[in-house]
């Protein structure tokens, strides 16, 4: 079976994001500051977005989630002043959902990720996390309204 084509939407604009560009995962500071979010992968309306994360004697706002290191550890970064410290490593379409794949299910590619869940192709570590996250998605869909 040949590989399902996808259509990310942006978790902000709701727009497609467009095939030759770049997406912009986005923070948990992103999902408080815009509770109806779909997901968390953007198009390149997230680098055209500003606010500052910190106020008056240079304190951060309520509220605020610190951003992190992109480098895997759990400490804050330093560099936490404005929208763009919360805006993640650009990527390509297929990286992204591979990355933040309960996003990926949220913005469109839910064929592609269960694809790459069975394919003989794929790592068998990536393919078992999606295989996890798709189970998951799956026990959702099928609960009860009341219990969402």
């Amino acid at each position: 079976m040949s590989r399902p084509k996808y259509r990310l939407t942006c978790c902000l604009c709701g727009k497609f994001i467009p095939l030759a560009s770049d997406v912009y995962p986005l923070n948990a500071e992103w999902q408080r500051r815009f509770p109806r979010m779909k997901g968390t992968l953007a198009c390149g309306c997230a680098v055209n977005t500003s606010w500052q994360c910190r106020g008056q004697g240079d304190r951060f706002m309520p509220g605020h989630i610190p951003a992190r290191d992109y480098d895997g550890t759990p400490r804050p970064t330093s560099r936490d002043h404005d929208a763009w410290s919360h805006i993640g490593t650009p990527a390509t379409h297929v990286a992204a959902v591979l990355i933040s794949p309960w996003s990926g299910m949220l913005q469109g590619a839910q064929e592609y990720l269960r694809h790459v869940a069975q394919a003989r192709s794929a790592d068998p570590e990536v393919a078992s996390d999606l295989r996890t996250v798709i189970e998951e998605w799956d026990i959702r869909q099928t609960w009860p309204t009341a219990a969402r």
